[in-house]
């Protein structure tokens, strides 16, 4: 990828003491930390602040193997975005995806959470931007409509970025890197659309899955005992867990989810319960289940519940 882009990734890689055949062996599950230095330092090394777009906009699909397989021989775009949410740990060890549909605005949302302890810039930028890539390869379309949403800041780039990822509007300082979709677009077709083909390499990915040590027990345990703890955070958690974010991120993710998942449905659950068996008001809910203020609860309800926390108690009778 690096050499398409006009990079010496072979000089960098040296330079940084990384084996460059290693990470870009298809048949090699990428590992993060030397993936992140080379995006990193070679953006650095080319003065370019969206080198991550690019990388994933010039991306030639097959690159990374099994998995770009698997999204080509998909049906239809919600297949295969499904399948990526799925296979992903089989390709590469960092972050973790989810993909969540939402029936009030006929849209799908592919989302990509990252650890916090390390510059994920250029990682979220290629990542938003290899989905469009394989998803524009795949049906044939420009895909326009797609809306992006960045954990970074907007910066003076913001044009560019709107350029080199060929959409309408980004939102910056969101929660994780996301690709969102209609549902138009997800029905559309794949090319390369093949059965057969696609369940035999779902058959070898899941042979080829690392095995999970059972980390969502654990953490719905810790998250059940101090969710009305507002710093209820990834990185918060890995520490009283002892274990790294990067690798409680990985553990979840073998398991098909992922702590901003198990974070949302412990709160969801938690309200719930609140809602139908007290009169406590909406501002006393949000605080017991973590959140800063009443709005950003209520706007994560409805998210999850497809209705307001006020409609959703008059809809219910009140346990005694």
């Amino acid at each position: 990828m690096l050499g398409e882009a006009g990079v010496d990734g072979g000089s960098l890689a040296q330079e940084l003491g990384l084996d460059l055949a290693k990470i870009q062996d298809p048949g090699e599950r990428l590992q993060s930390d030397p993936v992140i230095h080379l995006l990193n330092r070679t953006a650095v090394t080319f003065g370019d602040s969206i080198f991550g777009a690019r990388i994933g906009r010039d991306y030639q699909p097959g690159r990374l193997g099994i998995l770009d397989y698997l999204f080509l021989t998909s049906g239809n775009l919600d297949n295969a975005l499904e399948t990526v949410a799925k296979y992903n740990i089989v390709a590469a060890d960092y972050g973790a995806y989810e993909y969540q549909k939402n029936s009030s605005d006929r849209r799908a949302a592919m989302i990509r959470t990252m650890p916090g302890e390390v510059d994920y810039t250029h990682a979220e930028l290629f990542v938003v931007s290899w989905q469009l890539t394989m998803a524009r390869h795949a049906t044939g379309r420009d895909l326009r409509s797609a809306r992006i949403e960045l954990s970074q800041l907007a910066s003076a780039t913001h044009r560019d970025l709107l350029e080199a990822l060929g959409v309408k509007s980004i939102e910056y300082g969101c929660p994780a890197a996301t690709l969102s979709l209609s549902w138009d677009d997800l029905r559309l077709p794949l090319l390369g659309a093949d059965p057969l083909l696609a369940a035999v390499l779902q058959r070898h990915a899941d042979s080829r899955r690392p095995a999970s040590p059972g980390w969502p027990a654990k953490v719905r345990a810790y998250l059940a005992a101090g969710l009305a703890d507002r710093n209820m955070t990834l990185e918060v958690a890995a520490r009283d867990l002892t274990v790294s974010p990067r690798s409680l991120q990985e553990y979840l993710h073998l398991a098909g989810t992922s702590w901003r998942a198990e974070l949302a449905s412990a709160r969801d659950g938690l309200a719930i319960e609140l809602l139908r068996s007290s009169s406590l008001p909406v501002s006393a809910i949000a605080y017991r289940v973590g959140f800063s203020d009443a709005r950003s609860f209520r706007r994560a309800f409805r998210r999850q519940n497809g209705c307001s926390p006020d409609e959703y108690r008059r809809g219910v009778p009140l346990l005694d």
